[in-house]
């Protein structure tokens, strides 16, 4: 396996617990140690542990049982409901007390007061390397993005916090609206391309790229149903001729091709007992499992499969066999149903059930493929345009034959292809949940996948678009106790 960031970031973890505790609580009274950030982001050295400290905050994100990741499969018609560890997200009865989603709240904006605690100082330090500096500023503007735009597309808007605040001065910043959370994610997004480097070599391999960042804006303007803003960008990655795709379906998720050019933006794990190894891979099958997929015998927190997905797989989809495994071995009996095999595919032997050494993508080369496949339709469908060569380098992958203007004749059919494509691709990535919402589709989607038997005939809905967002978190109301500056969201 490729020695990568995670090389890089192990070293000072124990150095980042320290120097920015008073920085991992949004709301924290008091600093808990002005001695020890006072002494600290003095020098380039310091810099490079403090940025380790945000990548740190963002695999935890990913690599937990409620995280970011978890949660918006758990939210989409991939799975059957019944998913424990999700506040019932996956049957819309999460409300404001939920601990998961106050743990979402507070995880991605310890990322945003991380990277503040750089952004804010790191001018008024020298480097030797002016290059070093950019990019680290980069990476901190990139990822304080990164978690705007989740917490815009999780909670709407919230409060924007451009810089360090005391827990007083930022009790006394408002909730923003949901586009200027957005437009205050895209401008840290364009600060940060002209920061980044085109690509990082030997343990610095998986910081984030200019490439990365401009995968990161292009995914915020296709949530915004803005086309021509996110075309440039997916273009510019591609006529880069930095990435490929796999040439295999599961060479995208195998610990092996960690860091490969099917990877523009993934999360880093290393295996061998350092603390730093995936735990999702196991938690996705039964607990008690026995079989060849994983050493262990899986988790209470597994996901099952929903047919809906099953069923959408077109006949001789390579895709099927590698993401999904049907009716395993639980204790010594046979279990019905299908569960998640994707994230099972590695080479480096994990040394207990949190220990897999496979990266999680927040952005994959496939993705932007089909990101810019929609944006050529959406300016306009082309009966032999270069929209049906992105989409049908994807299906051929997978075993499918291409389409073509018979088979897909005007706009509406494209967006169909484009809408199946990346359902199918991407399954249990963490995107179709946002998929449904960026269309319009989640309500009319949702509520039909919810009166299926296998969820329960229609116990639980969705009903309405109130449903796109989550509570804000009940203690958040609290800590402000101010309904002119944090109030809740309809619905709740």
């Amino acid at each position: 396996m490729k020695k990568n960031i995670r090389t890089y970031i192990l070293p000072v973890l124990c150095i980042v617990s320290f120097a920015v505790a008073s920085c991992d609580e949004f709301l924290s009274e008091e600093p808990q140690s002005q001695y020890s950030v006072g002494a600290f982001y003095k020098t380039a050295s310091d810099f490079e542990v403090a940025i380790a400290g945000v990548y740190a905050q963002q695999q935890d994100l990913y690599n937990n049982l409620g995280g970011v990741f978890r949660m918006a499969i758990t939210r989409s018609d991939d799975t059957k409901v019944g998913a424990g560890y999700v506040d019932q997200n996956d049957k819309f009865l999460d409300d404001a007390t939920g601990s998961y989603i106050q743990d979402l709240w507070q995880e991605l904006f310890i990322v945003v007061s991380r990277a503040n605690a750089i952004i804010s100082r790191i001018d008024d330090i020298e480097f030797a390397d002016a290059s070093a500096k950019d990019a680290i500023k980069g990476e901190a503007l990139a990822l304080r993005s990164w978690a705007y735009y989740h917490l815009g597309t999780s909670f709407g808007g919230v409060p924007i916090l451009d810089k360090e605040y005391t827990a007083v001065e930022t009790r006394t910043i408002a909730r923003s609206t949901q586009e200027e959370t957005f437009a205050f994610a895209a401008e840290g997004y364009k600060a940060a391309i002209a920061l980044l480097p085109a690509e990082w070599t030997g343990k610095n391999i998986g910081r984030i790229t200019k490439y990365a960042a401009e995968a990161g804006l292009a995914r915020l303007y296709m949530f915004q149903s803005k086309f021509s803003d996110a075309k440039p960008l997916l273009s510019d990655i591609i006529t880069s001729r930095k990435y490929e795709m796999a040439e295999n379906y599961e060479d995208c998720f195998d610990d092996a091709f960690n860091n490969s050019k099917e990877r523009v933006w993934e999360i880093q794990f290393t295996n061998g007992g350092l603390g730093e190894g995936n735990i999702l891979p196991n938690s996705f099958m039964p607990d008690g499992y026995h079989g060849t997929l994983t050493p262990f015998t899986g988790a209470s927190a597994f996901l099952e499969v929903s047919t809906d997905l099953i069923d959408a797989y077109e006949p001789g989809d390579l895709r099927k066999d590698q993401s999904v495994v049907a009716d395993v071995i639980v204790g010594d009996a046979p279990r019905t149903g299908w569960y998640i095999s994707k994230w099972l595919h590695y080479t480096a032997t994990p040394v207990n059930n949190n220990d897999f050494a496979i990266n999680m993508p927040v952005v994959r080369y496939s993705d932007v493929l089909l990101m810019y496949a929609e944006c050529l339709n959406e300016a306009g469908y082309q009966a032999a345009g270069d929209a049906f060569l992105y989409i049908n380098k994807i299906r051929s992958r997978a075993g499918l034959p291409d389409l073509d203007a018979t088979t897909t004749p005007n706009q509406a059919a494209f967006r169909e292809a484009i809408m199946q494509e990346r359902r199918v691709e991407f399954a249990f990535e963490g995107l179709r949940w946002l998929d449904l919402v960026r269309w319009g589709k989640a309500v009319e989607v949702m509520d039909a996948f919810l009166r299926r038997a296998e969820n329960e005939n229609g116990l639980y809905k969705m009903a309405t678009t109130d449903r796109y967002l989550y509570a804000i978190p009940s203690q958040e109301i609290a800590n402000y106790n101010d309904k002119t500056v944090m109030w809740q969201n309809p619905g709740f």
